[in-house]
């Protein structure tokens, strides 16, 4: 049976109708089991070279896409893709082609720089994955803005609206968006919705005609509570459920301070997976919180609770509301708060429940795994309540201990026997294949991983499988990864526990928490270089040709044949050849039509699987590698010459079959368990570590067990030596090796049936330090294997965090100050977490600082959340203050701000690393005795490349500057404007300088303005300077006006050089004769403290340029337009003049 699709789908109609099979119109599947059977992806085409990138499209600056890519296909028309980003922006586009089809933003978005936390940059918008109602052509979603629709706003008008909009024109539907914002819990009425202080990061899951979303926070800044809303889909009926995860009794009472951090917590985020559901319950899992209600008591899963931090919560769905049902919570739950390893990093995956069960009774199986790098393994019907395990424990199906945090949660592959999958940070993706215990419980073992790690840093998918049309041999796992994109892999491992690659053109490295979106043929996803990209293989293909190619049952030592049937698309001019990627099976170029086929010839070529020649035993210098029976897969590649440009000259045809030995046949997986490490006196090692390996026949004949040994020592290579022991009962069952034990391994002279396995469970565990291995061999009649077990036992990490002082020391008080740091120069200083004991030590929480003058050089890449540090290694991060260029006489500005850190050394506790500055600027001019100066000096501005600007006039008389101009126009009829305005001080160093070059001047007369409006500038000095003067035009007059005015600065010194300078020294012609006349209008608001007026006037030497006066007229502001000061002064060569002004 293929699930999800027909397993849930009888309590979900809406998604039945109008519903294309190789559309998603959610996230994955509605289960999160992420198995995806119907969307045309064959092995063989995805690694064949005409596989890859169709299409890639941009947007806007600075456009991100956290959700998910939908894919559907309107009723009567063409699959699109839709998407929705973090500006608030949602488009529609063509699936083939990309080609734009709708586009609309429909509010502005959230700014980031309202909350301060660095985990999405620039916009929060849509950031949880909508989805689509194929009965009704709407696209659900949450988006993030302001009241009234804002561009801006901060904090407290941050808002939550619910949007339905119509897939095929975006418009919005009637009755909506619903405003979220002011809603009360309806499990605890004194909480309320605040969209500013939250996050909707999950993707959201329509269910009975209500769409839900979940929210968590920013950062764990600010008073906010996790919370579950559920919007009916229906217009004008609103919000229909709003659930509190932390409520009364037992959160802490609300805070009116919304910037506070008391809200109770207990997020959900989930790295973006969308609650998992089976039609009429959600599931959800939650974060850090403040209540702890149960505290150390074992409680059952079904007893109220309402403190839900930590925990798998299983919700049921009735009217739109929603009620707890059941929930898990880890033992350790409050030192996972106090270690920051949120369980909910990950989601739930709802298994496949007609392959993922027991015989136990166990009818249907929930996995979640998160930053405790724990993957919990639940019996969806009875998630396990708190510590009602063996020893107080988790009374749970099994614990898989991982070697890293997991971000994103399992994804599952449910044909082959059963699989799951999930990628910890900086480590392999890992395969675990279920079996089942001597009692019929589901017991899941590792059997194989990728060869290559993930990224290490957070951010890497939720593993997804496709296979092609649901047939065994054709499973790939899908993952996305920040750093290395989109990756994939056989799903099934090689005999050597390999996830063996599957090869394609690289799309550089995707957004975080990604899953791809599949189409027909194709998926979709979206990178960190805000592209969304398309792949898939050209449409434009020259066979066709049966694929796949089953050949069924075969037993090994036989062969069957079976034809391929082909049919020419367009003229092939020739087929080349075939090539095969598997020896055994065999065809002949021979058999291939020769010379040219035309449009529609048909043609068919034998292919057979030859078993002949294998063997099922390993043999040294065997012309075939060792053979397992089970499902096979290869791909055939035909070769053409096409008489018609732009086809594709290959075409893979996917080969497959089931090998089958008559005889049992042992198969043990996987070849080696790695329990990785145990601290010793921990908590953990009260139950030490668990996992498993599978005993299983593969064979047509029953298997017996005939007997088990254990060595430490290496295995026997022919040369005698190896020590073997026999398998002893201890306390904690049998021992199969030092620190090693099984509670449940099968008895000599048990029997495996034909095609059955076992599922044996392990345990490691050991009070003393030191790395530990065993190898266990199982003799039985089918062959005999061995497993590899291997273990450590360490000392608890310690975490120890010191900040790099000035001198180039470590202080480990948690404060950097960097003291006084020049404006225009950036400092740079070290913080560093040192692991000073046994065992590795991971950072569980990391929010850098991300302000423009001071900030964490790398952000995501230095101590970032999911970091393993070794014993007796540091790990660093560069901070930077990076004071902005100022001018000179600015007053100090601090700046400020916390890196928040923490890890799983339980003692360590969150810090908050306090980093601080004073940013200063040159003090110029006379200064008080503390150094400061007396006067905000300009600064300094170089025109050095001058310029006529545009013609204007303002001849009103309603302002001063109005008043001035129409008085000069009046005398002098017209004039050149030149202008300058000056807002702010920081664009201004040192001098300001004007070039006023002879092409400058072009008519009569030339006024130059220069508007100051800074109330800090005190000290004015400008430079006038003209050159070569012999070359101006032989116009007689030339009248020079500068307007300085200063609105609002407290002028105190005002200092004017003009300066003539000619190169040439040359005489004007008698008949070129110039006169300037200056006219210089000083407005200043506070005449009265104008201290000096200074003037130097450079005299030209050139005896024909007349220079016949200064004049300066003063307005002053609130007295009459008759009230103008005005001091002339006589031009003699150079003219100082110093006055006092009154």
């Amino acid at each position: 049976m293929l699930f999800p699709h027909f397993m849930f789908l009888g309590c979900i109609p809406w998604l039945v109708h109008s519903l294309a099979p190789t559309d998603e119109v959610s996230d994955a599947d509605l289960p999160q089991s992420g198995y995806l059977p119907n969307h045309n992806m064959q092995p063989s085409i995805v690694g064949s070279s005409s596989f890859g990138i169709l299409w890639s499209k941009t947007y806007n600056v600075k456009e991100r896409w956290y959700a998910k890519p939908l894919v559907y296909t309107p009723p009567g028309q063409k699959q699109l893709v839709f998407t929705a980003s973090n500006q608030n922006w949602i488009r529609t586009v063509d699936a083939v082609t990309g080609a734009p089809l709708k586009a609309r933003q429909v509010q502005p978005p959230f700014l980031v720089s309202d909350i301060g936390c660095p985990d999405m940059p620039d916009t929060i918008g849509i950031t949880g994955t909508p989805v689509i109602d194929p009965s009704t052509n709407t696209a659900f979603f949450f988006a993030k803005g302001y009241q009234d629709n804002a561009a801006s706003g901060g904090l407290a008008k941050g808002t939550y609206k619910f949007y339905a909009v119509n897939v095929l024109d975006l418009t919005d539907r009637p009755g909506f968006p619903v405003l979220i914002d002011g809603h009360n819990a309806g499990n605890d009425p004194t909480r309320y919705f605040i969209g500013g202080t939250v996050l909707q990061r999950p993707s959201v899951t329509l269910v009975g005609g209500n769409v839900y979303g979940t929210f968590g926070g920013h950062c764990d800044l600010f008073n906010y509570t996790g919370m579950v809303a559920g919007v009916s889909t229906t217009a004008g009926v609103g919000v229909t459920s709003l659930f509190a995860m932390e409520s009364s009794p037992g959160a802490p009472p609300v805070a009116s301070d919304i910037r506070s951090t008391k809200g109770g917590g207990a997020g959900i985020w989930m790295s973006g997976m969308a609650p998992a559901t089976d039609g009429d319950r959600i599931f959800v899992v939650t974060g850090n919180g403040q209540g702890h209600e149960n505290k150390d008591t074992p409680a059952s899963g079904r007893s109220p609770l309402s403190t839900l931090d930590e925990v798998v919560a299983n919700m049921g769905v009735s009217g739109g509301k929603l009620t707890l049902q059941d929930y898990f919570e880890p033992y350790e739950y409050i030192g996972m708060d106090a270690g920051d390893r949120d369980l909910g990093s990950g989601g739930v995956a709802l298994l496949d429940p007609s392959v993922f069960k027991g015989t136990n009774g166990v009818s249907r199986i929930a996995v979640t795994i998160g930053k405790n790098g724990k993957a919990y393994i639940m019996n969806a019907d009875n998630l396990g309540g708190f510590k009602l395990g063996p020893g107080a424990t988790d009374n749970i199906l099994q614990t898989i201990i991982a070697p890293n945090a997991v971000f994103g949660g399992a994804g599952s592959y449910p044909l082959e026997g059963g699989y799951i999958y999930f990628t910890p940070v900086g480590y392999p993706t890992l395969a675990y294949k279920l079996g089942l215990d001597q009692r019929g419980s589901p017991l899941f073992s590792k059997v194989g991983q990728s060869l290559d790690a993930s990224a290490g840093r957070v951010g890497v998918g939720v593993p997804t499988v496709t296979t092609y049309k649901g047939q065994p041999g054709t499973g790939i796992v899908w993952v996305t990864d920040v750093d290395g994109g989109l990756k994939a892999y056989k799903a099934v491992p090689d005999a050597s526990g390999n996830l063996v690659r599957i090869n394609f053109p690289s799309t550089g490295g995707l957004n975080k928490f990604q899953r791809p979106a599949f189409g027909d043929g194709r998926l979709y996803v979206t990178n960190s270089n805000a592209a969304v990209i398309c792949m898939g293989s050209p449409v434009s293909i020259p066979l066709n040709c049966t694929s796949p190619v089953d050949f069924g049952d075969v037993t090994i030592g036989m062969t069957k044949t079976l034809r391929v049937e082909c049919t020419a698309l367009i003229p092939i001019t020739k087929i080349n050849g075939i090539t095969i990627g598997d020896a055994t099976f065999q065809a002949s170029n021979a058999s291939l039509p020769q010379g040219s086929l035309a449009q529609g010839a048909n043609f068919s070529f034998p292919v057979v699987w030859n078993l002949t020649q294998t063997t099922i035993k390993d043999a040294s210098g065997a012309s075939f590698s060792s053979v397992s029976p089970g499902v096979k897969t290869s791909s055939l590649v035909i070769s053409t010459t096409n008489g018609v440009a732009q086809y594709s000259n290959s075409l893979p045809i996917t080969l497959q079959g089931n090998e089958v030995s008559q005889a049992p046949f042992l198969s043990l997986s996987p070849p080696e368990v790695d329990f990785g490490g145990i601290v010793v006196g921990s908590s953990g090692a009260a139950t030490g570590l668990d996992s498993a390996f599978i005993i299983g026949n593969i064979g047509s004949s029953p298997l017996k067990i005939t007997g088990y040994a254990w060595t430490g020592t290496d295995i026997d290579d022919g040369a005698g030596g190896t020590t073997l022991s026999n398998v002893t009962q201890t306390q904690g069952g049998s021992k199969i090796g030092e620190g090693f034990t099984s509670s449940d391994l099968p008895a000599v002279g048990s029997t495996v049936a034909a095609g059955q396995s076992l599922t044996v469970p392990l345990n490691f565990n050991s009070a003393k330090v030191g790395n530990f291995h065993s190898v266990f061999t199982i003799w039985t009649n089918g062959g005999s294997k061995y497993v590899l077990l291997t273990g450590s036992a360490t000392t608890a990490p310690i975490a120890k965090l010191a900040v790099e002082t000035s001198e180039g020391g470590w202080d480990p008080s948690g404060i950097m100050d960097f003291g006084t740091i020049q404006a225009g120069i950036t400092a740079t200083r070290r913080l560093r977490i040192c692991n000073v004991g046994g065992s590795p030590l991971m950072i569980t929480k990391s929010k850098p600082p991300v302000q423009a003058e001071l900030r964490a050089e790398n952000p995501t890449l230095d101590l970032h959340e999911g970091q393993s540090i070794p014993p007796s290694e540091c790990a660093y991060a560069l901070i930077d203050i990076a004071a902005a260029p100022q001018a000179p006489n600015n007053p100090p500005h601090d700046v400020s701000d916390v890196w928040v850190l923490n890890t799983d050394d339980l003692s360590f506790g969150v810090h908050e690393v306090e980093i601080r500055a004073t940013i200063v600027t040159r003090q110029l001019g006379p200064t008080y005795s503390n150094g400061t100066a007396q006067y905000t000096y300009l600064g300094c501005y170089s025109d050095l490349n001058p310029r006529q600007l545009q013609k204007s006039y303002n001849l009103g008389t309603i302002n001063e500057n109005g008043d001035l101009n129409l008085h000069i126009y009046n005398r002098f009829h017209h004039f050149d404007l030149f202008f300058i305005n000056v807002n702010n001080r920081s664009v201004i160093s040192n001098l300001f300088q004007l070039d006023f070059q002879q092409h400058d001047i072009h008519r009569f007369d030339d006024i130059r303005y220069l508007n100051v409006h800074d109330p800090d500038i005190h000290y004015f000095d400008i430079d006038i300077r003209y050159h070569d003067i012999h070359r101006f035009s032989v116009l007689y007059l030339y009248i020079l006006y500068f307007n300085f005015r200063f609105y609002d600065a407290n002028i105190h010194h005002f200092n004017i050089d003009i300066r003539y300078h000619d190169q040439h020294d040359q005489h004007l012609p008698n008949h070129h004769h110039i006169y300037l006349i200056y006219v210089f209008g000083l407005h200043i608001k506070y005449l009265d403290q104008l201290d000096v007026f200074h003037l130097i006037f450079n005299s030209v030497r050139n005896p024909n340029v007349h220079q016949r006066g200064l004049e300066v007229p003063g307005l002053l502001p609130g007295r009459s337009k008759q009230s103008h000061r005005k001091i002339s002064v006589p031009i003699r060569g150079r003219h100082d003049d110093h006055r006092n002004l009154p």
